[in-house]
Order: structure tokens, then sequence, then C-alpha cells
């Protein structure tokens, strides 16, 4: 396959292409919310090609979620964060090894980057791969060097960002079809009783702080769930995670909000979710699995987001208030949760 002759879109058997891709290696190594995004892009392009060959490049963190799609045959994970954090581990670096063996092993007809930074980019041009397509240097998330990994460059269409703009990069680089229904494919396994779905949960947790939303404003959520007969559950990730969940939970009377302990493993962390009456979040992790899982959901959006990046697999059930400049207040996000609460 002669890259140089190719250009995006591309269109499989002319250029140089063959008729139909063969393999294909998708290096999307963090975080775990782009880990979610991007599996409806490959139900689209599994749907596309049933026989393509579909391998992933994830960090080791993360492994569990692309190991879920029926799709995916083959799995590396990169163990990137643990031996950020622990150099010196033996047994870290032999991880890496063989994994990065595992990666030049085969001959990809095609390696995706739809994350196009520094890191993917060194693992994308690591892989063999006869074509190599990501972002270009200005949609490579502040590291523009990431785009010289790439024969082809995809231009991120304006307004595009999340499920839905890796579903357009995937249309354009594998010719699928980014208007079929949604599918996400982890609520296929995931079973829970009804009758234990009694809480909402608060996803109140966010890596970086301009997604946060106020301690304050989900107080007065629990406080007003509480009064129509619904407790509320937090979970934490960090110390400091768990320090506001207890702050929350020290302003309301005892028993209002249930502080649970985070769920080790994707699979306890899957049925943690789905036993949930509702799930309120932030733009994080929490708040894209209850996407997937087909929960309802309110996303709340602070001034430093926007709800493009929440695509739900059943958007009957989704709402979602703020975003791109506006901090919803706490009468904004009930009007909207009392519609989610009542179905």
């Amino acid at each position: 396959m002669k890259g140089a002759a190719a250009t995006l879109p591309l269109a499989w058997g002319t250029g140089g292409l063959p008729a139909a891709p063969r393999s294909l290696l998708i290096v999307q190594l963090s975080a775990m919310g782009d880990q979610v995004q991007t599996l409806p892009a490959v139900s689209d392009i599994a749907a596309r090609w049933p026989e393509l060959a579909i391998d992933w490049a994830v960090d080791s963190r993360f492994a569990a979620i692309p190991r879920r799609h029926p799709a995916v045959r083959r799995v590396f994970a990169l163990p990137l964060k643990a031996l950020q954090q622990a150099p010196a581990r033996i047994d870290l670096w032999r991880a890496l090894l063989g994994a990065l063996r595992g990666l030049r092993r085969d001959r990809y007809d095609l390696v995706w980057d739809p994350q196009s930074v520094l890191k993917s980019a060194i693992v994308s041009r690591w892989a063999r791969g006869r074509l190599r397509v990501g972002y270009r240097a200005a949609d490579c998330g502040g590291e523009p060097l990431a785009a010289h990994a790439y024969q082809l460059h995809f231009t991120r269409p304006p307004g595009l960002h999340g499920t839905t703009g890796r579903r357009a990069f995937a249309a354009a680089v594998l010719d699928s079809d980014p208007l079929r229904p949604v599918q996400y494919r982890l609520a296929d396994s995931v079973r829970v009783d009804a009758a234990a779905r009694s809480r909402v949960l608060l996803a109140h947790g966010v890596s970086r702080p301009h997604r946060e939303w106020a301690p304050a404003n989900w107080i007065e959520l629990a406080r007003r769930l509480h009064r129509q007969g619904i407790g509320c559950k937090l979970t934490w990730g960090s110390a400091r995670e768990r320090q506001r969940a207890l702050d929350i939970a020290a302003a309301l009377p005892a028993g209002v909000v249930r502080i649970d302990d985070p769920p080790q493993g994707l699979d306890p962390l899957l049925d943690y979710l789905a036993a949930s009456r509702a799930v309120v979040g932030v733009d994080t992790g929490f708040t894209h699995f209850a996407a997937a899982l087909r929960l309802p959901l309110l996303g709340v959006f602070s001034a430093g987001t926007g709800p493009e990046v929440l695509l739900a697999e059943d958007p009957r059930i989704t709402r979602s208030v703020g975003g791109h400049g506006h901090d919803p207040d706490v009468d904004e996000a009930w009007a909207a949760l009392r519609d989610l609460v009542a179905a």
C-alpha cells in the first residue's frame, strides 16, 4: 500500500489501496472516557467490514474497555502510567517490551490514531503499518509534533467532539456509516435487578478542575432528591474526590448520601453504575459509561466544556445542561433531573 497515493476520505480499491482492509490497529491509549467514546466508531467499522481484524493499543489501566467489544480481536496493554509512577519495576518493563513486540509482529493495512498526541504517535510509528492516519498538527491536543508520525492527516470538523467526532474520523478512514444507531456494546453483558436501582449516583469526580461543579450544587441537588424520597450515592477515585464526597455527605442529614469505595476493575464498575436509578455526572468517565449503559443520565457541563462530547446510546433518557461559558445552577439541573426521575 502506498500512503502517498491515498487521500482522505479513503476510497478502498483505489489510489494504491486494496479493495478491502484486512487488518487495523487502533491507537487510543487514554483516558477512560475517550476509550468509551471510541467504541461506537469500532461498531461502525465492524459493520462496514465484518471480516476486518481489529487490534487496539491502550494503556493497561483501560485495557478492559476495548476487550469488552466483540469486534476487537486483540488488545495490546501498555503499562505507561504505571511505569511513570514506578519506573524501577522490572515486571512493568517486561510487560511493556512484550506488548511492543506484539505490536511489531503483524503488518497492519492501517494504523488509526484517534488520540493523536505524542505518546500515541510514538506507538503508531512503532507499529508496522502500511498506512498511518491521525489528526493534523492543529488538532493534536496541543502537541503538534505528533502529526509527523502520520502519512495522512484528518481535520477535525468544527463542533464535532467525543463519540460523534470519532465516528466522523472513522468514516473518513474506513468508509463506515456515522449515522447508524449508536452501539457501544458495553451493556450486552451487564445484568442488574431493577429493584437494586434505588439511589441516584452523583458522579462528581473529575480530573480537571475546569470541569467541576461546585460542592454546594451537589449538596442542594441531593437535598432536593431526598425530599422526593430518593437517596444518593457517591464514590471517589482520589484523596481529593474522597474529601469532597465526605464534605457533601456531612452537609446533609444522615443517610441521605451513601459513600462507596471505588469499584476495582471494569466489571465491578459497570455493575455499580448499572445499579443506579439515574446518574448525574460532569464530563468524566462515569458519565460516558452511563451513556453507554443506557442509564437515565443528566450531564452537567461547566463553562470549560460542552455537551457535544456526550452521545447516549438511548437519547430518550439523557439530558444535559450547561457548557461553553455557562455554568448551570441547581434549578436548571433539577428541572432536567425531574424528567429523568419521573421516567
